[in-house]
């Protein structure tokens, strides 16, 4: 016990005289290093402005974002992303139980003496969401997250005000996705914190020109579609731009911006025809200042004069000038013009930023491009997602008689409405969005929604429908809206049919279990007799069923789903009033375009849906649009002859855009090859399918029929006069000098090679 005392008194001592001595160290070294510990040293503006003290002293609380505690570190978390940013234990967290509760946090008064606050942010790029300087009250800086997870570090400049007492207030108003804040560490220093890499530039300008062009800079596609690490989250999805006009958001956008002149690959472009006469923000975040001055207006983008002109471009199918696409939209037939829609992301070559690109026809062959039709104004909506397009006749919607009206997901919002009355140059959303959600709650009791990409057609009465009430039976029709439905989950995902007759006010009527995204519906009469018409559900997984439907529940009439579209085939949709009650499809062509392209994604080539009897029952067909004919510049033709292993029929021919009939008895071979460079096609006749995913065609009286189109860089096949219709992409880089047709493991009979080459519809 003595020797316990006395180790503890000894080692009590030398502890203070250690003190001691460096106290004394740092009092003969003061007149050196004291400049340098003034200026670099932060300091706290006031107690608890790093939530340190684990409570909320200091701050005044407003609304429910925010608990009474702030909230703290979980160091064995298996989310990282705000965990592993965090200053210290604790900091202020308005989203702990939801994007969708608002607030504030206010501090005490502090007195500004130093030229800097430093502080970490994360959260949404809104507006609503923000860390605010007050000075007398009102707020003289602010500043928004970038619609990130990890806490970043950022700063107020102070030296305007120094002298002067002031606020920090931390809030969330914003109810939408990404609507939270999370904020830490407020400091106050003399020394700038050196985050030039996060610098926000903004430019006002008055709009005379089209476009506002912005300068991409591509990553690696490997890292593009291999990012995993929400890490590097920044790194992939890029840099917020925001366009404003007093001083809101009509434009909001994620780019990866090229830091300058030489490491831009392509411009992006955003249309400025709304805007003009008007004075407009452009602003980024995380920009060079080099690449924030190539942001330019112009009336042509960049690199324009090659558009539709390039080696890998298609040149009988649509694709956008710049960008990336992927679901077809909104696609209606208006007054002699096919308008077509489709997801766009105008800044960057993958999926993101989903805009509503807007292309206009009068032949379905040849397409304008416009500016687009729906775009993000917040991160809060930036998710504009599918749905559909249809024309309002009779007026039942109050837009304005023969109004085009979309219908599109807004994400975690719900189903909504924009029109046109002005022949889809200008659309305006409806100001009562959204016109359905769902009853699923979130943490916080929020509603939210989880349904989407709404079909919406009009249901004519005959005379075995009973109106849906006086004013359905007015205008002898009403309206359904087919939306995909998640919210019991993946393993009960459904469809979901409503009823309106004013297209704002909706009734659910049914469910279709079993069904994917991207939903329609539509009727068709079999083998053209008008008198005998059938209803198909179509699905994004190019899925189907026929059957029966009275305006409120649709019931197949047989087991199971159909197949009809394979390969890179997905979220088609048809054109919604269409004259002649055509059912015209188009789909996403999930091929990607070359490297050096400054767009990515294609659709397939438009193909008219028809019924038919066949020995299993009701099917149906998909054949290319006979406007295609129209396209036809040269023809060859191949005499019938028998084709043996060795001894294969060859068609010289110089073009990579044709339209090819090919007809064979596959005899007693185990394949017809069909060879054309970039493009090889294997027909195993044992199996009858088509090697390539094993895509069945069957042999019909002794014969297999192929109808193949050939675009640069994809092709499709209708099989067996459309029974099959497969789309796929091909090397544009072989050149294509003959097409060869051979029989393989034994004898087969060419009855039929006929080739059209195909003019550019660009040109």
């Amino acid at each position: 016990m003595i020797w316990r005392v006395l180790t503890f008194t000894c080692a009590g001592a030398l502890s203070k005289i250690a003190v001691i001595l460096g106290k004394m160290q740092r009092l003969l070294l003061l007149p050196i290093i004291m400049p340098t510990l003034v200026e670099a040293e932060p300091k706290l503006p006031f107690a608890n402005s790093d939530f340190e003290s684990g409570d909320l002293s200091n701050w005044i609380i407003e609304g429910n974002a925010f608990d009474s505690n702030p909230f703290e570190r979980q160091p064995d978390a298996n989310d990282q992303r705000v965990h592993g940013t965090m200053q210290g234990d604790f900091c202020a967290h308005s989203g702990m139980h939801g994007d969708y509760r608002t607030g504030s946090l206010t501090s005490i008064a502090f007195t500004i003496d130093h030229d800097y606050l430093s502080f970490r942010i994360a959260g949404g790029v809104h507006p609503g969401t923000r860390i605010e300087l007050l000075v007398k009250g009102e707020a003289v800086k602010d500043c928004s997250g970038i619609e990130n997870w990890m806490l970043k570090a950022n700063y107020f400049d102070l030296s305007e005000w120094r002298g002067q007492s002031a606020q920090i207030r931390i809030v969330d108003e914003v109810e939408a996705p990404w609507g939270y804040i999370v904020a830490d560490d407020f400091q106050l220093t003399d020394t700038r914190p050196d985050l030039l890499a996060w610098d926000q530039h903004e430019r006002t300008f008055t709009v005379s020109k089209e476009h506002l062009v912005f300068p991409i800079h591509n990553l690696p596609e490997s890292v593009e579609r291999g990012f995993r690490d929400r890490r590097d989250w920044l790194e992939v999805k890029g840099s917020p731009v925001q366009l404003l006009v007093d001083g809101k958001p009509v434009r909001h956008y994620w780019a990866k911006l090229a830091e300058s002149k030489a490491a831009t690959h392509w411009y992006a472009s955003l249309s400025l025809q709304d805007f003009q006469g008007q004075e407009v923000t452009v602003r980024t975040w995380r920009s060079t200042e080099e690449g924030f001055a190539l942001i330019q207006q112009k009336d042509k983008v960049p690199g324009e004069e090659q558009f539709h002109k390039e080696a890998f471009r298609p040149k009988f199918h649509f694709s956008q000038k710049t960008g990336f696409n992927n679901d077809p939209n909104g696609m209606v037939y208006h007054e002699g013009t096919w308008h077509y829609f489709w997801q766009h992301n105008p800044m960057k070559k993958t999926m993101g930023n989903q805009t509503w690109g807007h292309a206009t026809s009068t032949d379905l062959l040849h397409w304008t491009q416009h500016k687009g039709a729906l775009f993000p104004y917040t991160n809060g909506d930036h998710y504009i997602f599918s749905g559909s397009g249809t024309v309002d006749k009779l007026n039942t919607s109050g837009f304005g008689k023969n109004a085009i009206v979309l219908f599109f997901t807004n994400t975690s919002v719900g189903e909504c409405i924009a029109y046109s009355t002005d022949g889809g140059q200008s659309f305006q959303r409806y100001e009562d969005n959204p016109i359905i959600t769902f009853d699923k709650k979130d943490t916080s009791g929020k509603p939210f929604h989880i349904g989407r990409d709404p079909k919406v057609i009009w249901y004519a009465y005959d005379q075995n429908d009973t109106p849906l009430n006086e004013t359905a039976a007015k205008y002898g029709g009403h309206w359904v809206m087919l939306v995909y439905d998640l919210t019991e989950g993946k393993e009960n995902q459904s469809g979901r049919f409503y009823t309106s007759v004013d297209m704002k006010h909706w009734e659910h009527q049914s469910d279709l279990r079993g069904y994917f995204e991207c939903m329609e519906v539509f009727e068709l009469p079999v083998d053209g007799d008008a008198t005998n018409k059938r209803w198909v559900v179509y699905s994004g997984d190019a899925r189907y069923a026929v059957g029966d439907f009275d305006g409120t529940r649709f019931t197949p009439e047989h087991q199971g789903k159909h197949r009809l579209h394979y390969g890179t085939y997905y979220a088609s949709q048809t054109f919604d009033n269409a004259p002649d009650g055509r059912k015209i499809q188009v789909g996403w062509n999930t091929s990607q375009a070359a490297p050096e392209a400054p767009y990515a994604g294609h659709h397939s080539f438009p193909h008219e849906l028809t019924l038919h009897t066949e020995g299993n029952g009701i099917r149906m067909r998909a054949n290319p649009i006979e406007e295609i004919k129209e396209l036809r510049a040269k023809s060859h033709r191949v005499d019938p002859v028998e084709l043996s292993p060795g001894s294969p029929a060859v068609l010289p021919i110089q073009s990579n855009t044709f339209d090819l009939t090919l007809e064979f008895d596959p005899g007693d071979s185990d394949q017809v090859f069909i060879s054309i460079p970039g493009t090889h096609i294997r027909y195993k006749t044992k199996e009858q399918i088509i090697e390539h995913r094993e895509i069945p065609l069957e042999v019909i009286d002794g014969r297999v029929r192929m109808r193949i189109l050939i675009d640069v860089c994809l092709y499709e096949i209708a099989g067996n006069d459309g029974r099959v219709y497969v789309s796929l992409p091909r090397d544009y880089k072989l050149p294509i000098s003959e097409i060869k047709i051979e029989a393989i493991g034994g004898n087969a009979t060419l009855t039929q090679l006929e080739v059209h080459e195909l003019k550019s519809v660009w040109e």
